[in-house]
């Protein structure tokens, strides 16, 4: 008994080596084998799992968008027992969509649904398309939405990167940025359907979550380099440094038809996409903060609305009090004075973009 548990310590080692970064074909077989083994045992029941019709999978998808699977489940029988089929979406107006849809919230997603179920009669022959470019040009389905539908109803083995896919494939091979995607690849190279996604989906709900990472009892904590090394990559609320104040910081939602700007940070700070900002200085208010910041980062003159959102978290450096603050350009085009990148992208995007948890906080009020 005792040279077996030496034997599997040494494996261990062996394969947290092998999926550190872009993860070996034998690293990825073997993460594989464990989670889809813990998954047949453990996944949760979704009425949404026990189908393949692409119509269904859809409307799952788009309900699924900023709103939690628990909730989502009696949305979706009763959208279901509405529209049945994409011919009886299709020929529906909004006031009738509505009905169903109130309470959900969102609603550019219910008018989005409704105009892409139109242009699927008009254009596909009434059929949810079959490969990403025409899944992606449709309105209201993105990057994640059209990999999703791919996987879960053509049996598709593609990375559909949610958040729980991202924080659970960041913390077993330990990567981020753009390294996370390859890592995503490499993971899915020898997977035979989309129960692979189901599977990383249910593990960082119920298990590899957020804040309370139930190590433990994850069944890749073998491989896991987050585990390994005691880092995991996400904001962790220690307690404050005694007799210090929390420290204000305003943070910028700039948005313009549609989409918001994000920065990446230097290497040297982390590399994390993230909305711009920084610390108030004495004198200022938080409005007066993010304006002066935005100027020094983008180059740019803002409005900025009052804050929508607050939020508070301790590390060892102290306690930080975040402002998420709307905000609309004036003058100047945004340029990285202060990162190493900016891009706009969708609010679709955002939902399943790496940002500090922090910040992810703040989305779902967006």
């Amino acid at each position: 008994m005792g040279s077996g548990r030496k034997n599997d310590g040494k494996k261990s080692v062996r394969f947290k080596r092998l999926c550190e970064g872009v993860p070996s074909d034998l690293a990825a077989t073997a993460v594989r084998r464990s989670l889809m083994r813990w998954y047949r045992l453990s996944r949760r029941d979704l009425p949404w799992r026990g189908t393949t019709d692409p119509y269904r999978i859809w409307v799952s998808e788009v309900l699924l968008q900023q709103t939690q699977a628990e909730r989502v489940t009696e949305y979706y029988v009763r959208f279901l027992s509405r529209f049945p089929t994409l011919s009886s979406l299709a020929s529906a107006t909004w006031r009738q969509l509505l009905p169903v849809w109130r309470g959900l919230g969102y609603y550019s997603r219910g008018r989005n649904m409704l105009a892409a179920a139109k242009l699927m009669r008009l254009h596909h022959r009434g059929r949810v398309p079959a490969n990403l470019e025409s899944l992606e040009s449709l309105p209201g389905i993105g990057p994640y939405t059209a990999r999703a539908i791919m996987s879960f109803a053509y049996g598709k083995p593609l990375p559909a990167l949610d958040t729980n896919l991202r924080r659970v494939i960041g913390r077993v091979f330990g990567v981020g940025g753009e390294d996370l995607p390859l890592a995503a690849e490499a993971l899915f190279a020898g997977a035979r359907n989309g129960n692979l996604n189901h599977a990383l989906m249910d593990l960082g709900a119920m298990v590899c979550k957020a804040r309370t990472p139930l190590c433990a009892r994850c069944p890749l904590n073998r491989f896991c380099v987050a585990f390994g090394t005691g880092a995991l990559p996400v904001v962790v609320h220690l307690p404050a440094p005694r007799n210090k104040p929390a420290i204000d910081v305003g943070v910028g939602c700039i948005h313009r038809d549609g989409k918001y700007l994000i920065a990446k940070r230097h290497a040297d700070r982390g590399g994390n996409w993230e909305f711009p900002g920084g610390k108030r200085e004495k004198g200022e208010d938080i409005r007066a903060c993010l304006k002066r910041e935005l100027r020094e980062e983008l180059g740019i003159e803002v409005a900025v609305r009052p804050a929508f959102f607050k939020v508070e978290y301790s590390n060892q450096r102290g306690r930080f009090r975040l402002h998420f603050c709307r905000c609309q350009i004036l003058r100047g085009k945004p340029k990285a004075l202060d990162h190493d990148a900016i891009k706009w992208i969708s609010l679709e995007e955002l939902l399943h973009h790496p940002f500090p948890e922090a910040n992810r906080a703040a989305l779902e009020k967006l």
